[in-house]
């Protein structure tokens, strides 16, 4: 028996071993891969220092033109959407990680049903990406605790990196990011309607209590850190009734928070030519409505 149990000891101090020596090497790669997520990810955390900062989901990574709205707010713009579904319980982990470094003057977040409705398409899973960061603040091991991945993170350090691998290879053979954009990813292409229609997306989902609760967590994680919070909502090409947004308006309010709602915005909204798709402005679009926005964002900069 004490042999067994020694043998045992052995064999899985190896496997801890090779599973740590292995997760350093992926570690390099990952630090260096210029594929969109791991790099948006590392700079975001380790490097960026804008004074004014837009968070959010897809609809946030391709609709704000930081070179355009540093001509107006005359301050220091980098856009850390990322696209994916990435909901509240994923911003709220990647907020927490920016201020354990340093603190922005203002955030905008682009505000997307995904981040207070109980949607099937995006939940829990948005946060897997930001196992590579477990430990970098609490607020990310929070949502990688609620995930239920930190544990695993923790037991291998090599599954932190589960799937990236192809990702990480392709990122260091080959420049996928263009610094010079400061995370503004540009869709290039003409939203294709062949019946000249498009019937608008609908949101028939429950309030997610929890999710509402991060999103409580976000609010109040800015106004600790005295950090100036406005809600966005970037424009759609068909557009609907959205009583779901009542929810969103409600905890707007109740914080004091600005809810600047361009979701049906005159010139954009139902204009082919600025969309990429339904959700999405194309790179012509994202202009445009950047530069239309930007002068009224200018209140919100210190």
């Amino acid at each position: 028996m004490k042999k067994f149990l020694l043998r045992l000891v052995i064999v899985i101090s190896i496997v801890l071993i090779i599973d740590r020596a292995l997760a350093l090497i992926v570690d390099k790669f990952y630090k260096t891969a210029t594929t969109t997520d791991e790099y948006k990810l590392n700079f975001v955390t380790y490097k960026m220092n804008a004074q004014v900062v837009f968070m959010g989901s897809s609809r946030c990574h391709h609709h704000y033109v930081p070179k355009i709205l540093e001509d107006s707010l005359k301050k220091s713009v980098y856009n850390a959407g990322l696209w994916g579904m990435r909901n509240i319980y994923f911003q709220y982990g990647l907020l927490n990680n920016i201020l354990e470094r340093y603190t922005p003057q203002t955030i905008f977040l682009e505000i997307h049903p995904i981040d207070f409705l109980k949607t099937p398409y995006s939940d829990l899973t948005s946060v897997s990406n930001l196992s590579p960061f477990i430990n970098q603040s609490t607020g990310v091991n929070d949502v990688l605790k609620e995930g239920k991945y930190f544990y695993k993170d923790e037991l291998s350090h090599i599954y932190r990196y589960n799937s990236l691998l192809p990702n990480l290879i392709l990122g260091n053979i080959f420049n996928r990011s263009n610094e010079n954009d400061k995370g503004l990813k540009p869709l290039y292409g003409e939203l294709n309607i062949s019946n000249g229609i498009l019937t608008p997306e609908r949101f028939n989902f429950p309030v997610d209590l929890n999710r509402v609760r991060y999103l409580q967590a976000f609010i109040d994680k800015c106004k600790d850190k005295k950090i100036t919070l406005v809600f966005l909502f970037s424009p759609m090409y068909a557009v609907d009734n959205i009583n779901y947004l009542q929810t969103l308006e409600a905890l707007a309010k109740k914080n004091k928070i600005d809810f600047l709602n361009y979701y049906k915005l005159e010139g954009i909204t139902g204009k082919k030519e600025y969309f990429y798709d339904f959700g999405h402005l194309n790179i012509a679009g994202a202009q445009r409505y950047s530069a239309m926005i930007a002068p009224k964002l200018k209140k919100y900069i210190r």
